[in-house]
């Protein structure tokens, strides 16, 4: 078959519009579905620049940032839900109508005062710890966008063990 007969081959052969529209259109490297948020922290720190600002100036930001709103969480769990919910569980345990003994007030007011602090405090924990990590990747991706690595960052050449070391290992153990 001569190579003119093949190209005419070729094209005459019946495609769907749709198969050749699958393969002429380009595949998009990576789909992301980034929340406004995102972009917004994007737009503060762009990527592949060097800014205005340093990195550890961001990480002054971000940190500052997390412990204000650690704080103004605290501050409004103390100051309002605490005692509000205190003035709740008054009212439905029956020991603000004097009715309670101390021993009733105490089992049906106090105790389960003190066990939903206990859950708010474990609650309010998870969340900061929640915000620390995140002002953490912010830092990261800033860092890691400017191209500034620390010594801590540096990984060891080689952490598996030989077969030979674990041999030894083992022989020592024994």
């Amino acid at each position: 078959m001569s190579t003119q007969t093949l190209e005419k081959t070729e094209t005459t052969a019946p495609t769907s519009t749709a198969a050749t529209a699958k393969k002429t259109t380009p595949k998009p490297a990576k789909e992301q579905n980034d929340s406004k948020l995102r972009t917004g922290w994007r737009r503060l720190a762009p990527k592949k620049e060097t800014g205005r600002f340093s990195v550890v100036v961001w990480a002054g930001f971000f940190r500052v940032i997390v412990l204000l709103a650690d704080y103004l969480l605290a501050f409004i769990t103390a100051t309002v839900i605490i005692p509000l919910l205190g003035a709740w569980l008054h009212k439905q345990s029956g020991a603000s109508r004097g009715a309670l003994s101390a021993d009733g007030t105490i089992a049906m007011w106090l105790l389960p005062l003190l066990f939903l602090v206990a859950l708010l405090a474990a609650v309010e924990i998870v969340v900061m710890r929640g915000m620390w990590r995140w002002a953490t990747r912010m830092i990261a991706k800033i860092r890691d966008s400017r191209g500034e690595a620390t010594g801590a960052d540096v990984t060891p050449k080689s952490t598996t063990k030989t077969t030979n070391q674990s041999k030894t290992d083992r022989k020592r153990s024994k």
